[in-house]
């Protein structure tokens, strides 16, 4: 065990600030044998150390917990705030799939992609949404990142309101994942009630 948590630990009983047990009741057989230990005169001391090291144990396990619980609120925090990174970033974003199927879209991105409907680019492929005369392109860039083969870029159209933008593609190490932003060459469309 950890050295600095036992002795975290040891000093929380010592001052008496360790939290009640969270875990579960002890149970009878080790009862037992604790208090056969301090019934006789001399076992008593090993009761008192056994009982010293199950207080210890307990407390460091409650402290493994608490730890475990405040970095689990940093990580749902850092989540919440790259999930909003994401969402609201002035560029539209995919996050496509290996083979190009979008998993994901920040909203400009659907605003751009299929205009007053929030899914309607859920689960699709990539070409699917752009205009046709510009699918052979993103199929390439797609092919060439999903190699391994850096940054690509080509120009696209989307499929409705048709208009053009400047799309960039890079994969996640191991090509797992394609994150895609698109660069308007002109205005975005203005989507309503966002």
């Amino acid at each position: 065990m950890d050295m600095k948590l036992r002795q975290s630990a040891e000093e929380r009983l010592a001052n008496g600030t360790a939290p009640f047990t969270r875990g579960w009741p002890t149970g009878a057989n080790a009862l037992t044998l604790l208090h056969s230990l301090a019934a006789k005169p001399e076992t008593a001391g090993d009761a008192l150390k056994l009982l010293h090291e199950l207080q210890v144990h307990q407390v460091e396990l409650d402290l493994q917990q608490e730890q475990t619980q405040q970095e689990c609120s940093q990580h749902i925090e850092d989540l919440a705030q790259y999930n909003a990174l994401f969402d609201f970033a002035p560029f539209a974003y995919l996050s496509l799939g290996p083979e190009g199927v979008v998993l994901a879209a920040n909203r400009l991105a659907a605003d751009w992609i299929a205009p007053g409907s929030s899914e309607a680019w859920a689960g699709c492929h990539v070409e699917d949404l752009l205009a046709p005369e510009c699918r052979a392109a993103v199929r390439t860039m797609l092919a060439t990142v999903r190699k391994g083969e850096g940054r690509q870029t080509c120009a696209v159209q989307s499929q409705v309101g048709g208009t053009r933008a400047h799309a960039v593609a890079s994969a996640t190490p191991g090509g797992g994942q394609v994150l895609m932003a698109f660069m308007p060459t002109g205005p975005w469309p203005v989507a309503a009630g966002r």
